[in-house]
């Protein structure tokens, strides 16, 4: 009967293993360490937040947050609760669209998700279901 021998790791090869892996990994972790030095004149900057000011000041349309009410393939529905907002929160901006498959209705028109947690904790009252949702199409006029 012949007896074949396999390889196995036996417990003085794993911690040669180990050992030698942890060494490794400090040398390269060493090799990373250094310093960056990014230099810019003023004219570049000026010329960059002039460039990103136009830009902004020309959309129509920025992202924001509402506050999601309903979503569902009924119309009757959605207008139940547009009316149902517009008779409680006569101050909230309220918009029903249709975004395909369903009708939506959403109110406020906030720039910073904070902004819109206030409003959420007394709509939750009478719509528990309501979230905070980002819309990439909010009228920039809406934050004025």
């Amino acid at each position: 009967m012949t007896v074949t021998r396999t390889s196995v790791l036996t417990s003085s090869n794993m911690k040669f293993f180990l050992t030698v892996l942890a060494l490794l990994f400090t040398v390269s972790m060493r090799a990373q360490i250094g310093s960056v030095k990014v230099e810019f004149s003023s004219a570049n900057l000026d010329s960059l937040v002039s460039i990103n000011q136009r830009t902004n000041y020309n959309q129509n349309n920025l992202d924001g947050y509402r506050i999601g009410l309903y979503s569902g393939a009924s119309k009757q529905e959605a207008m139940e609760v547009e009316n149902q907002v517009l008779s409680m929160f006569p101050q909230v901006a309220v918009e029903r669209k249709w975004d395909a498959p369903s009708w939506r209705v959403r109110i406020g028109n906030f720039r910073f998700r904070s902004e819109a947690i206030t409003l959420l904790q007394s709509v939750k009252k009478v719509f528990p279901g309501a979230y905070i949702a980002r819309d990439k199409d909010v009228k920039k006029s809406a934050f004025k």
